[in-house]
């Protein structure tokens, strides 16, 4: 049970750095350690991709909170994007959920794994869409599209929306900060979807609420909240260039990671 805990704390360390930095939420990171991590306990095969998803997005919760606070402190977040494109994220991120507790686990992982690539392609060679003339409309659509795919794959969303905001005219810290915001109701309405959807389940281990498993929960969200402050320090600290750089770095590692291991 100690070792338990002391992966998933270490776990914790490193998903909210990342959620600080990238205003990605850690559930790139947090989704397939625990997924190894449940296949080591010999949970059922069939929930344990969904088990690591609503795990991660109750995580991201408490982990986005912090970031987005310490982001918020640096005056890094336009809240009036964040609260055109949140009014989409709260739908989206409902309906991910209930789709993907009908998908197979292996193509979950897949399609992890292409998105990063995408992102990877999008930032790195700064392919961008005109969309400034449309914001009026365009946040409520593309939210709504950001929380369905974010509650599918168990992420923050920030893959998705770091380069929405980046090409709506937002500098890369701000499109960090504003993603970060994004990330909680995102998770929160992601993880409500997990609980309610896995409450009749009833192949799920002990010490779960639906599809959230409590131990890592708990030993994952005491150590991010604060990992998470530095890492949105260290974002501000660092150039946008080099900023970019670990990004793009991160979503090559994941993708080669779900893709081919």
């Amino acid at each position: 049970m100690i070792e338990e805990f002391i992966l998933f704390a270490v776990l914790g360390v490193l998903s909210g750095l990342i959620a600080g930095m990238f205003g990605v939420g850690g559930g790139i990171i947090i989704v397939p350690v625990l997924v190894a991590s449940f296949m080591g306990y010999g949970f059922d095969e069939s929930i344990i991709i969904h088990l690591a998803i609503g795990t991660s997005l109750a995580c991201i919760f408490f982990t986005g909170l912090s970031s987005a606070n310490a982001h918020r402190k640096k005056q890094a977040i336009d809240f009036t994007l964040f609260k055109q494109v949140a009014l989409g994220i709260t739908l989206g991120a409902l309906l991910g959920a209930m789709f993907a507790v009908q998908l197979d686990g292996n193509l979950l992982k897949i399609i992890i794994g292409v998105f990063a690539l995408i992102m990877a392609v999008q930032i790195g060679f700064n392919f961008t869409l005109s969309l400034k003339n449309n914001l009026s409309k365009g946040p409520y659509i593309v939210g709504t599209g950001i929380g369905f795919l974010s509650s599918v794959l168990g992420i923050g969303g920030g893959i998705f929306s770091v380069p929405y905001f980046k090409s709506s005219g937002l500098s890369m810290t701000s499109s960090v900060g504003t993603s970060a915001a994004c990330g909680i109701p995102i998770a929160f309405f992601g993880a409500l979807g997990y609980f309610i959807l896995g409450i009749s389940n009833d192949s799920l281990p002990s010490l779960t609420l639906g599809y959230i498993y409590l131990p890592a929960l708990f030993g994952i969200t005491i150590t991010s909240i604060i990992s998470a402050q530095y890492g949105a320090s260290i974002a501000h600290y660092i150039s946008e260039y080099i900023l970019k750089i670990l990004m793009v770095s991160l979503m090559l590692l994941i993708s080669i990671y779900m893709i081919v291991l």
